[in-house]
């Protein structure tokens, strides 16, 4: 065989190896175990886009499964939790963090363990973690508020629940909570369209804070009922948009 028809035979083998590796079926596992799966950064364009309508769905499908457990109305909790997994499912193709993913998956199945137990606490803590999962997911979505409206709900709901149980050590730790979340978001929350209903909720926070120092529970509750009115009208804007 010539000089040159022994290279052109070497490249030709070459090649055929170079497309036998390109079809290598890779382990999902290495030297110390199962493969992490990869998190997939969204792009500039879709950083930008609004946070899918599912996420604020399942946000207002916790406010109506908190109040089934806040109440022990444990029909109604278990008709909310139904209406999260179904809604958790839909929302799931959206999140590329496995990690949030999982997250979320532990907390729904220890909702649904708590509210099977008819645990009130458990119930309403686990709640809080799921809806946490699905705050840190819309932080991908840049000029979303979702995130930050989810911080809120979840400690509107935290002084919800020892209001009711009349723990007024935690309600008012809890109250502090909310204050510092809503001062930190509500400028976020300042557009046109909506201005009106963010200064009257940042009023009906004052005007908690005041109820609660004076163990006022009537009062209280009052205002809750005033702030969850305007939340769910906030929420509702910005899922429009």
């Amino acid at each position: 065989m010539h000089y040159y028809q022994k290279v052109l035979w070497l490249i030709v083998i070459s090649a055929l190896c170079t497309g036998c590796g390109l079809q290598m079926q890779f382990s999902d596992t290495g030297p110390i175990g199962k493969l992490q799966k990869e998190k997939v950064n969204k792009t500039f364009s879709e950083g930008l886009a609004p946070a899918p309508a599912v996420f604020y769905d399942l946000e207002t499908i916790a406010g109506s499964t908190f109040e089934g457990i806040n109440k022990a109305d444990w029909i109604v909790a278990e008709e909310g939790l139904t209406k999260l997994q179904s809604g958790w499912q839909q929302a799931k193709p959206y999140i590329t963090d496995p990690e949030i993913v999982k997250k979320a998956d532990e907390a729904l199945n220890k909702l649904s363990t708590a509210v099977t137990e008819k645990q009130n606490t458990v119930s309403y803590e686990e709640l809080n973690q799921f809806m946490s999962s699905i705050g840190s997911a819309s932080k991908s979505y840049k000029l979303s508020p979702l995130s930050d409206i989810i911080s809120v709900d979840n400690s509107i709901r935290d002084t919800k629940f020892y209001l009711e149980d009349n723990n007024w050590g935690k309600t008012s730790a809890k109250q502090k909570e909310l204050e510092t979340a809503w001062k930190q978001i509500k400028p976020s929350l300042e557009q046109f369209g909506i201005m009106g209903k963010v200064t009257k909720t940042h009023s009906y926070i004052n005007q908690l804070k005041d109820a609660v120092q004076g163990e006022n529970k009537g009062s209280a509750a009052a205002k809750l009922d005033d702030i969850n009115t305007s939340m769910a009208q906030i929420t509702a804007f910005y899922r429009g948009q």
